[in-house]
């Protein structure tokens, strides 16, 4: 594990099981103490070209596979996917004027689809973001009007309207990513015409109108939306934390080298204290090319999580045959850190469950039968 500072740039933790902290309660990196509560896993693997899914039951101890069937039924790989809480959406470009959302509600077990774009006939359309509420899906995508030319869309899709569902809201610069949050929908966006810097669109969710355009100067990458509901904004050398009512920034900068790397993650798993649980590139720290990682948004520390420093050669390359990282999230039931990982050269992987902290202890590891690509903690 090595713990970083990156307001006071220092390394304040280098070897594993000499890191020590003198705080009481959870402290720097400490996950919350084990209340052994029983859970319940969707774990979402990918096998070839399918998305499916294993019911697993989690104790404080040992996790087990679930027999039943889940009502998630199999789809293909999405291009794109959106998560808010226990809700997720999937979408899959059909043909190259055509497209189609899944909307998961995995706390009833309920499922939404959606055929997107039928109204355009033949054309060229690429999505690039989606984002949803309970009632909205949200699609932010561009329309090829020639070689030279493309037109940008958010489209709203009301799901429970009976009649025309959707609106097209008018973009004047390229669409990256979506987040919805505080009854407003953040458009990241990209000026490639012109100066090639970002900007952050707000639109205001029940009048469907920009509110306001916001210059992000260049290379913000990605937008997560923390515990608190506000906007973290990704770049390689920072990140900006933006408040989604007042819109206020704070700007925190990295130290060359102690970069905590989330903004190349697609989690966006935080745990009850606001800390981010992803799937990060170590750098020099470890030889595996994704490990675990902690980010705590409070103190400015991230946590990586080699698995030289926790596992043994042994457990690394013959029990669990690791090649890489491919999820990583928080059981808040039980406090243990989810890893999913890919086994060397197999379409198979497993889950590992860990005692995160100044000294992090594996729970148990099951093997799946497929690569495992989200969880949701139940």
């Amino acid at each position: 594990m090595r713990t970083y500072n990156l307001f006071n740039l220092l390394l304040a933790c280098l070897v594993l099981m000499s890191c020590s902290t003198s705080d009481e309660g959870t402290g720097v990196g400490e996950g919350p103490t084990n209340p052994g509560t029983d859970a319940d896993y969707v774990l979402l693997l990918t096998s070839g070209t399918t998305l499916k899914s294993q019911l697993l039951n989690a104790g404080a101890e040992l996790v087990t596979v679930n027999p039943a069937d889940s009502d998630f039924k199999n789809t293909g790989i999405p291009d794109l996917t959106y998560r808010e809480g226990l809700e997720m959406s999937f979408y899959q470009r059909t043909g190259v004027c055509g497209g189609e959302i899944l909307k998961y509600d995995f706390i009833n077990d309920t499922a939404t689809e959606l055929a997107l774009f039928e109204d355009l006939g033949d054309c060229g359309l690429t999505a690039y973001a989606i984002a949803h509420t309970e009632t909205r899906v949200y699609v932010a995508y561009g329309l090829e009007v020639d070689a030279k030319d493309t037109k940008y869309f958010v489209r709203v899709v009301d799901l429970d309207s009976t009649d025309e569902n959707f609106v097209d809201v008018p973009l004047d610069k390229k669409p990256l990513d979506l987040v919805f949050t505080n009854n407003r929908l953040f458009v990241l966006a990209l000026d490639e015409a012109v100066t090639d810097e970002n900007a952050l669109f707000v639109m205001d969710a029940a009048t469907n109108t920009m509110i306001i355009e916001m210059n992000l100067g260049f290379d913000a990458q990605r937008l997560i939306k923390n515990s608190d509901g506000n906007l973290v904004i990704s770049y390689d050398e920072l990140h900006t934390l933006l408040n989604s009512q007042t819109l206020s920034i704070q700007y925190v900068n990295y130290q060359e080298g102690k970069e905590p790397r989330f903004v190349s993650s697609r989690s966006n798993n935080f745990d009850n204290e606001g800390r981010l649980y992803y799937e990060m590139s170590p750098g020099e720290n470890s030889s595996y090319p994704k490990v675990p990682g902690i980010y705590d948004f409070a103190n400015d520390i991230v946590i990586l999580y080699a698995y030289e420093n926790f596992l043994t050669e042994a457990q690394r390359t013959i029990e669990y045959e690791i090649e890489t990282t491919t999820m990583v999230d928080f059981d808040t039931k039980n406090g243990y850190m989810l890893i999913g990982y890919k086994k060397v050269g197999l379409d198979k992987g497993g889950l590992l469950r860990v005692k995160t902290g100044s000294e992090p202890a594996v729970i148990d590891n099951l093997d799946v039968d497929g690569i495992p690509y989200a969880i949701i903690v139940k």
